[in-house]
């Protein structure tokens, strides 16, 4: 059987590609910071391992057992340090791998932030890389993780996750918790448009990469709906939640690196992605599904359904 290991498996996406490996019928490993935290995947038949994911060198054991190593691990405030010693304890992983045989490949989750501001008209996954200011060191860590294809027995692939949304709320969380407050504060102009993708189709996508990693090793792919979503039809969904209550919606300039993605316009063209692992979006878009995303946003966060 495959041996998984996920960084990060206890955040928002990790959880959710863990459990997609396991229906999958991978065995998954997932690492975790805590024992609560472990107790939740464990449930879900899940082999966990408690470790700091910021210290990957102390986890050699387990890079060396796992035939595929997924990076999950999102924050926006970390530095380029981690990912500098992720790509050396994979790489050494792979050179012990290539004296006893086999292929390691390994998944990098990066940012759809790294292409910048598309405008309306929208861009190919492959055009030219504008990053934001916050998000730039990622363009050399992307580089970086690439050059590991000339690493023997070693299989990259980075994915670039547009806005998740679905279940516990992900990046649409400040959306209704503005809702129950009454008053939903958003940055930018509030005429931009988003690309979105659900964390389980998200999930899934992973494992279509892993699936096919012989053919996708040393790409770039991009993981977003078929379609972008504006923040005016987004504000419009919420609003008919709170049916005769009114609610409050303010524009407000951005103060961080979320903030700033959150107000670009990103309409991305992800046929070629789709082509190469053979991979649909198939939840409905958050405008779309947004009154059944409210309740599951509700149920995780011990709001009354």
């Amino acid at each position: 059987m495959t041996n998984v290991l996920i960084l990060g498996a206890s955040g928002y996406i990790g959880k959710e590609v863990s459990r997609a490996f396991s229906r999958a019928g991978f065995r998954v490993h997932g690492l975790v910071r805590n024992e609560e935290e472990a107790r939740i995947l464990a449930h879900d038949e899940i082999y966990t391992i408690i470790g700091d994911i910021k210290r990957p060198e102390s986890l050699i054991k387990n890079f060396d057992e796992a035939d595929i190593i997924i990076d999950t691990f999102v924050d926006y405030n970390e530095t380029a340090e981690y990912i500098k010693n992720v790509l050396n304890a994979v790489k050494q992983a792979g050179e012990r791998r290539a004296q006893r045989g086999g292929q390691l490949t390994f998944i990098h989750t990066s940012s759809l932030w790294v292409q910048g501001e598309t405008g309306h008209q929208g861009e190919s996954q492959d055009s030219d890389l504008q990053p934001l200011e916050g998000v730039a060191w990622r363009v050399k860590a992307e580089q970086d993780i690439l050059a590991l294809v000339r690493t023997p027995n070693v299989r990259v692939i980075v994915l670039r996750p547009a806005l998740v949304y679905g279940r516990t709320g992900g990046f649409f969380d400040r959306v209704f918790s503005g809702l129950i407050a009454g008053n939903i504060r958003l940055p930018g102009t509030l005429e931009n448009s988003l690309s979105t993708i659900h964390v389980d189709d998200l999930a899934e996508l992973y494992v279509k990469i892993a699936e096919r990693a012989p053919v996708l090793k040393g790409q770039t792919l991009t993981a977003a709906n078929r379609s972008s979503e504006s923040v005016q039809d987004i504000i419009r969904a919420v609003r008919r939640l709170a049916g005769k209550r009114e609610i409050k919606v303010e524009a407000h300039k951005p103060a961080n690196v979320t903030d700033e993605g959150f107000a670009l316009t990103q309409v991305i063209d992800t046929r070629s992605t789709r082509a190469v692992t053979n991979w649909e979006p198939r939840k409905r878009t958050f405008v779309e599904g947004v009154a059944e995303y409210f309740q599951s946003w509700k149920a995780a966060n011990q709001q009354p359904i």
